[in-house]
This record gives C-alpha cells, structure tokens and sequence, in this order.
C-alpha cells in the first residue's frame, strides 16, 4: 500500500498532486497527523452515520477541483484477482453531485478515472502450496476511459439509491480490470504465466505498453480460463491437456530449483556433463570478467540485501515484500551510506574539500551500483543455475531423486509444451478466437513457420 500511491503520484497526468483516503484517528497521533496533513492526505471519519460528514474532507477537495486517488479493495490481500469493490467511492460520488445540485441549477458532473497498477513480470507467481518467488520487474500504471457521472446519474440516485451506488461500483471495477491482471485462480494463472514465458521470455520479451494485454484476461488467462475450457468446442480437449501440463512443468522446474529460460538451451542438444561443465565455465568467467566492477557496490549494499531476503522469507503477504523492502532498504540505507561518507572523508584527509568530495561521490557510488546490480544479478543467476544443472548431471542420484532424469523430462515438457502452446493459438486464431489472434499477430515472427507449413 505504499508503493501504490507512489505510483500514482508519479504518473497521474499533468502532474497534478495527488490526495489519498485515511482513518481520522491516524490524524490524532501528533507526527503523523502533522506529516499526513502535509503530504495531503484526507481524514474520513467512519464512527459517523452521516454521508456529509463521513465525506466532509473529501467534498472540500473536490469542490477545489483536487485529486482523490482510492482504491476500492480497502485492504491487501492475495488473490490471483482482485476483491470484490467497497462501495465508498461510489457513495462520495454521489454525495459531492447532491452537494453541487443544492448549490446550483446547473448540471453538475464528476469523472473517475480507473487506474490499473501492473509488475511487467509475472510477478510473485504462487498458490496454496506453492511458495512465492521473488520476481522483480517494472510496474506500470494504466490509465483507462474516465467514468462520467453527470445530473442523470445522480437523479436515479435520488430514486434508488443503493442500486444506483452497486452499478457505479461494477462499473468502476470493469475499468479497472481493463488495466489490470485477473485470473479466476492460481492454476489459470500460473499456466499463463509460463505459457507466456515459453513464447515471450521473462518480462523483456514483452512491450511495457503491451505487457497487460499479452498477460492479461483477454489473452492468455482467458485461453486457459475455466468457463472457456467448458465450451464444447473442437480444442476443448487440447486445452485441457496443455494447462495441466504447463502446471506439471512449473512445478517441476520449481522442483529443481530452475527456470525455462536455464534449460532452453539444451532443448536441441544432450545433456551430458562436458556441455554441462562448459555452461558452468562459461557463466562463471562471465561473472568473473565483470566482478570488479560491481563487487565494491555489492560488499557496500550487502546487509541491505541480506535484510530484502528476511524480509521476502518473513512477509506472510505477497503483495507487502515490495514495499517492506523499499522501507527496509531506506531505512537501513541512510545510516550505511552516513557510515560510507565518513570512512570517505577520512580517507581525503578529513578537510572540508574532503567531505564535498565524499559528498559529492556517494550518490554517484549509489547510481553506479544501481545501474550495474540488475544485469550482474542475472549472470550471478545463471552461475546458480548452470552449477545446479552440473551438479544433477554429475552425481546423478540425490537426496532420493534422480535429477538428472527429471532434468531431461523437464526440458523434453518444455519442448512439448511450447510446441503445443503455439499449435493451439494458431488453432484458435484460425477458428477466429480474438484473443488468439492477437497474441499471434502480436507475436508474429514466433509464428511464421508454423502458419506457412
């Protein structure tokens, strides 16, 4: 809940400032209410039975023509989709139309903007029984059609009000699903999410402005969607076949600790431990060539990552890690860096050029790490995953399980399944499914070959 209005803050259009919804009891504590009334947050008292007074902040901020960002789930929560809408929106709207209306004879309007906030990646991608994994990506903010709500709207609310106040909500909730990425559970989800990451690769191998659209309900998730597999229809069968087996591979690869991308390449090839052995050669002087240049950075920062994977480990809520490492990070961040500027200083002599100097090159130190970890964090991946693949190939039998067989069914799986995954969306495309068709437009050179044979 902290990243969220971070986002829209930086991203609403015109850079218009931004006010948020909290309870008026936070505003009782001395800072924090000094720091809330500040940064523009509005009080909403919910002990009233009054609408006037419940809103009577947000009225007024209105009424000077401010932003109010809310979000309607009203908590967090863990779900492959989002939780049924709180009408309070819906309520406030209605009450700020029935304000203007008393005040003028004018027609009085008011426009909601649905706001989808996406990761580019998959995401932490879980179930009941799967554990998260930590995916980090881009997250990106779509703006949908503004929601006009004008004097007609507000004369049936005046007629039959909490029906009227339902239908904004539902309306409200169908833009914002437009932005966003819903699933009507995990399975779908996550075999989605590996269908798409057969096809497209991580979240590079998507546009960001098509990043949703690819992932989203309309396209893969609704291909795999429960109500769609029910259809009587030729491709119900195959289907079927194909999310069960995608689930299959997805576990296996969280089994062995992999990802497709770390078998890929062994696809069209053996798997025997001198191609093996020369991966994990490969990937180690990769790694090693490009030590020096990120390892000062990384032996500075290291307790701040160290403090991330406690926090990943310990946080019961998915959507809560980013945040709680953004928190963590910060916080731990100003006293690691205070410490790094005064060895510097000392370093330059202790004199009052010294510490410009160290001044000056602690947030260019902070920006070169930054710009460097992402990258050599991959590689550093890659080693992991090539010592692994060595390691199962090499002793063979481990803890009971034969690795390297289940290595070679997972990449003979990863085979199948991105072969079948793209025979049924031609399929599908040429049985004139929309959804299909547009992620074979989308990815067409992925295609060719398959759509001239």
């Amino acid at each position: 809940m902290v990243l969220d209005p971070a986002m829209l803050i930086a991203t609403f259009p015109n850079a218009r400032p931004c006010h948020f919804w909290a309870l008026a009891r936070f505003f009782r504590v001395p800072v924090l209410g000094r720091v809330f009334r500040s940064a523009g947050v509005l009080p909403v008292d919910t002990k009233t039975h009054s609408n006037a007074k419940l809103f009577e902040h947000t009225l007024d901020c209105l009424e000077r023509g401010g932003v109010i960002a809310l979000f309607p789930e009203g908590t967090s929560y863990t779900a492959p989709c989002h939780l049924p809408f709180k009408d309070g929106i819906s309520w406030a709207t209605y009450e700020y139309l029935s304000q203007q209306a008393s005040k003028s004879k004018d027609p009085v309007k008011i426009s909601i903007v649905p706001v989808g906030i996406t990761a580019s990646s998959s995401g932490p991608r879980l179930s009941e029984d799967w554990e998260i994994a930590n995916v980090v990506g881009i997250v990106t903010s779509r703006y949908g059609e503004p929601i006009i709500v004008s004097s007609e709207d507000l004369h049936q609310f005046q007629q039959v009000s909490k029906e009227t106040v339902k239908e904004l909500t539902t309306r409200i909730a169908h833009g914002v699903e437009q932005g966003t990425i819903n699933s009507p559970d995990w399975d779908t989800a996550n075999a989605a999410s590996e269908a798409k990451f057969l096809l497209f690769g991580d979240a590079r191998g998507v546009r960001l402005e098509d990043h949703t659209r690819v992932s989203q309900s309309q396209s893969f998730i609704d291909i795999f969607h429960p109500d769609e597999m029910l259809k009587d229809d030729e491709h119900k069968e195959d289907r079927a076949e194909l999310k069960q087996q995608l689930l299959t591979f997805s576990k296996m690869l969280k089994r062995l600790r992999l990802t497709a991308l770390d078998i890929s390449m062994y696809e069209n090839q053996e798997i025997t431990w001198w191609r093996a052995l020369l991966r994990l050669i490969s990937t180690w002087m990769a790694l090693a060539v490009q030590l020096p240049l990120f390892l000062p950075g990384m032996i500075v920062n290291f307790p701040i990552y160290v403090l991330g994977r406690l926090v990943n480990r310990f946080e019961k809520y998915a959507e809560s890690v980013a945040q709680d490492k953004l928190v963590v990070s910060i916080g731990f961040a100003i006293p690691l860096y205070s410490i790094v500027l005064y060895l510097l200083w000392r370093a330059l002599g202790s004199t009052l050029l010294g510490f410009v100097i160290a001044l000056a090159l602690i947030p260019m130190f902070a920006w070169y790490h930054m710009a460097l970890v992402d990258k050599r964090y991959d590689t550093l991946k890659q080693v992991i995953a090539s010592w692994r693949i060595f390691n199962a190939v090499v002793t063979g039998e481990t803890y009971g399980i034969h690795q390297r067989r289940e290595i070679e069914d997972c990449v003979q799986l990863r085979r199948w399944c991105h072969s079948r995954t793209k025979t049924l969306l031609i399929n599908l495309a040429q049985s004139g499914n929309p959804k299909a068709q547009y992620l074979v437009e989308y990815g067409r050179p992925l295609f060719q070959c398959d759509t001239s044979s």
